[in-house]
């Protein structure tokens, strides 16, 4: 069962001109990250990277959407995932974000990366168990 949540926002300055390109001339490489934990001390890690500004935006959304996997057991969430993510992406008090792109979107991406990475480690798939933590 899931009991604890975290969502930070990292981020990290770039020199100047470092990273940009034509549209994005003063990036600052940015993600927010979702950790859930379970009862037996497993976590699972997710990221969804941005480009600084707005990166608070994508941690209040996944915080948001984290929030409603606690006391929740990761096998059930992920024998029925996709029907999951289509009621998270239409929450009624997100949508008009934008549930398939821009804040919705990468917060979910933060949330699903996370529930896939606990998964994994529960289920001691070679690309999770190798990283438990």
């Amino acid at each position: 069962m899931i009991t604890h949540i975290q969502i930070a926002d990292a981020r990290f300055l770039l020199a100047n001109g470092a990273g940009s390109d034509a549209m994005h001339r003063d990036p600052v490489y940015s993600y927010a990250v979702t950790t859930l934990k379970d009862d037996t001390g497993i976590s699972g890690t997710g990221l969804a990277f941005t480009i600084g500004e707005g990166n608070e935006l994508v941690c209040k959304a996944a915080q948001f959407y984290a929030e409603k996997l606690k006391g929740k057991d990761i096998e059930d969430l992920m024998s029925d995932f996709g029907t999951l993510f289509r009621q998270f992406s239409n929450d009624q008090q997100y949508r008009w974000l934008g549930p398939h792109k821009g804040v919705v979107h990468l917060g979910l991406a933060s949330v699903t990366n996370a529930c896939y990475d606990l998964w994994a480690k529960k289920e001691r798939f070679p690309f999770g168990s190798c990283l438990q933590t």
